[in-house]
């Protein structure tokens, strides 16, 4: 008997880690009967389950098996997706129209911007022999009728509102011209609903706009506005409900966590905290986009709120180290304030299912859309294999075909904000801006191991064929110099061990540069570094040189960009003294980044990092141009205008300059004339820096990774060219 009841306590223990929701898909037509006996697929990988709707036209699937689900029925492929996370059970219900016509597709709505509109009565076209009769019944969530609501039906062509009112019944009734297009606003709401009249002088038309008003408790302190006792079950016409739950690495719920939702246009904040369940709630208002923020964490998950239409909520369950534990960590690393911080607490992972519905062919090729989390950045090819992340604002990483985008392995990372990847010798190398260096087997996804490293990083990894280099606040400080308080960590790069440390000043400029056995550094402040790369033996440039850009370093000489008594030039030092021995005569008007620049920009910035193409070229990228010079004579050898992101280098290959216009266009300039020609339109703004491999382009466009195929086969396989990001090409 104990051996039978020891069997069902384990056996119950391990069937209640495992995942089991319950998802109920109904199905109903444009006039909004059920649709009976339609099969309904939902595929995961291999996993293929098939249901039927019943006579409520429900179909009712029980998940069982980690990973997203996508959904399919009739010619409605992929057209939504559920994903279940390990260890964790609930239920959602979801209701879509079948209408493969688009009836009830929205016309486009006008821009009323430069529009002065002239209010008038909805009775003044009454009688008018081309007019139409137009009855709103306007009705709550609950399909009450609402009297009394103020509305106004927009013609945008002749710059006129008709200005009414619900009555008693909560019908408003309008005289329109026939043959027109107009909006409806409703409670703040503008174009709540675009419809046009037809061709029927005299006639009535009806419809019903669904209305459902904010009720929330909103207290405001300046810009922030904090919301208490949010009852509502659902959006309202002008505000998504959007629930967090917050849960630490082992899976508990994370109590009185701060929460913050800021605005991505506008100066509006919403401050919430996490219950005793780890939830928090807001009531979000739409018309523009949000960024999650934590106490410790920055951009943990991006929420599309600004086109959301109906009454829309949204959940989302995020894992976090817990403040609490983060203020604890920090506090041991001040008690030892004088010396290095050695020990680092882990950061664990967890696989991931192949996302649903991400992958679609084109005619040039195929894309990779995972939904809306922010800037793509730049993906890294090696072999057969895609590296690249769902978006900025998400923690998933994923591994993929490079030549078809099929799955071949995802993770999630404790964090978001993911840098530029690095891969050395089988490994990835990436760092969060908050706040973990991982090193993942790009094989498998397993992971070897992870160090979080300070409260947010600035910068990408470095590596060589055995270690990895890193900036970051260490913690402690200098006990010679208290000005010194960030390092650059030498670590190994198959077990963590901690190999050297050495002080810097400040933040690195984009990453270190190995060289040799050398390390090279460009600190934010404008110093320059060099590290012997097996001791962390310092040497230093002299203090009149501000370098304001990444080195490239050859045999004998170090190219940087630096500010020369308040002008940006060109400079070349002497690899074995430090001193300088030429100053190009240009002056360059290159991008800039400063201690007030956002993190995104610090950790992708590539603003003037020289190129050296075989010591007789040097190009780098300005502002609003490309230019090439002459490395030995130091004369321009040309210049084009182009507006480029500062998150990207010029790309040599083949004996041409490839560089990305911020607004789409993949350009090739010829290396020793500057002759121009496009490659190809992204048709996207830019993200990150293109990788081109076995004649695929991989360029990362308005939050879609775009693969399209190329008439002639570049090689550039990794952000800053490969694990050292030293740019110089033989």
């Amino acid at each position: 008997m104990k051996h039978i009841l020891l069997f069902l306590i384990a056996f119950l223990g391990t069937t209640s880690l495992r995942a089991q929701d319950t998802y109920t898909l109904k199905i109903k037509t444009t006039q909004g009967h059920p649709m009976l006996n339609v099969e309904v697929t939902a595929v995961n990988g291999d996993i293929v389950i098939t249901e039927k709707t019943d006579n409520a036209g429900k179909a009712i699937f029980t998940f069982t098996e980690v990973g997203t689900y996508s959904l399919s029925y009739l010619e409605m492929k992929n057209f939504g997706t559920y994903e279940v996370k390990e260890g964790f059970r609930g239920t959602f219900s979801k209701t879509v129209t079948y209408d493969p016509k688009g009836i009830f597709a929205e016309p486009t709505v006008a821009d009323r911007s430069k529009i002065n509109f002239k209010e008038v009565s909805p009775m003044l076209l009454k009688g008018n022999e081309n007019a139409v009769e137009v009855i709103v019944h306007i009705k709550n969530n609950d399909r009450a009728y609402l009297p009394h609501v103020d509305l106004a039906i927009v013609d945008c062509t002749n710059g006129l509102k008709y200005v009414g009112k619900s009555n008693a019944a909560g019908k408003a009734t309008f005289y329109l011209p026939i043959n027109s297009s107009y909006e409806i606003d409703l409670g703040g709401i503008e174009a709540l609903r675009v419809f046009k009249t037809n061709n029927n002088p005299g006639g009535t038309a009806q419809m019903v706009v669904f209305y459902e008003k904010t009720k929330v408790n909103e207290v405001a302190k300046g810009d922030t506005l904090i919301q208490n006792n949010i009852t509502q079950t659902n959006g309202t016409t002008s505000h998504l409900l959007f629930t967090l739950t917050l849960l630490d690495f082992g899976g508990n719920k994370l109590e009185g966590e701060p929460v913050y939702m800021v605005a991505e246009e506008g100066t509006r904040v919403y401050e919430g905290i996490t219950d005793g369940a780890g939830v928090c709630k807001f009531m979000l208002q739409k018309g523009t986009n949000y960024i999650m923020n934590l106490k410790f964490e920055e951009g943990v998950h991006y929420v599309e709120v600004s086109n959301k239409q109906g009454f829309g909520r949204e959940s989302v369950t995020r894992r976090y180290r817990g403040s609490e534990a983060i203020v604890q960590m920090l506090a041991n690393r001040r008690a030892n304030e004088k010396g290095f911080v050695i020990n680092h607490q882990t950061t664990p992972i967890r696989k991931l299912g192949q996302p649903g519905d991400y992958l679609t062919k084109t005619s040039t090729g195929f894309e990779l859309n995972f939904a809306s989390s922010g800037p793509v950045g730049t993906p890294t090819v090696v072999g057969n294999r895609l590296y690249t992340q769902q978006g900025y604002y998400s923690p998933n990483y994923y591994c993929l075909s490079a030549a078809t985008g099929q799955y071949v392995w995802g993770v999630e990372l404790g964090e978001a904000g993911i840098s530029p990847v690095v891969h050395q010798s089988g490994v990835l190398l990436l760092n969060t801006e908050s706040c973990t260096l991982y090193a993942i087997d790009a094989s498998t996804g397993e992971l070897l191991w992870s160090k979080w490293l300070a409260g947010y990083l600035y910068t990408t990894p470095s590596a060589d064929q055995y270690n990895v280099y890193v900036v970051y606040e260490n913690g402690g400080s200098n006990p010679l110099n208290q000005n010194e308080d960030r390092v650059l960590a030498s670590f190994n790069i198959r077990t963590g061990a901690v190999n050297w440390m050495a002080w810097l000043d400040n933040e690195a400029i984009a990453s270190p540069v190995v060289a040799g056995d050398e390390v090279h550094v460009s600190s934010l402040s404008g110093r320059y570094y060099v590290f012997n790369r097996k001791t962390g033996e310092r040497r230093e440039a002299a203090m009149s040189i501000k370098a304001v850009s990444s080195p490239t370093v050859t045999a004998e000489e170090i190219f940087v960009t630096a500010s020369i008594k308040g002008e940006e030039k060109l400079i070349v030092l002497d690899r074995k003294t430090l001193k300088k021995k030429r100053t190009y005569g240009t002056k360059l008007s290159p991008s800039l980044v400063t201690e007030d620049s956002e993190l995104q920009e610090k950790m992708n910035f590539n603003g003037a990092h020289p190129v050296v193409y075989r010591n007789e070229i040097v190009v780098l990228l300005e502002t609003d141009r490309v230019s090439a010079f002459d490395a030995q004579s130091e004369s321009l050898m040309w210049q084009k205008d182009i507006k480029t992101t500062n998150n990207q280098i010029p790309i040599i290959a083949d004996g041409k300059v490839l560089v990305a216009g911020s607004l789409g266009d993949l350009m090739a300039f010829d290396l020793r004339t500057g002759e121009a020609s496009k490659i190809v339109n992204t048709k996207g703004i830019i993200d990150g820096q293109p990788i081109l491999r076995n004649g695929l382009i991989y360029v990362a466009a308005g939050g879609i990774l775009k693969i399209i195929r190329s008439a002639k086969r570049f090689e550039w396989t990794q952000w800053n060219k490969d694990p050292s990001h030293n740019l110089l090409v033989e």
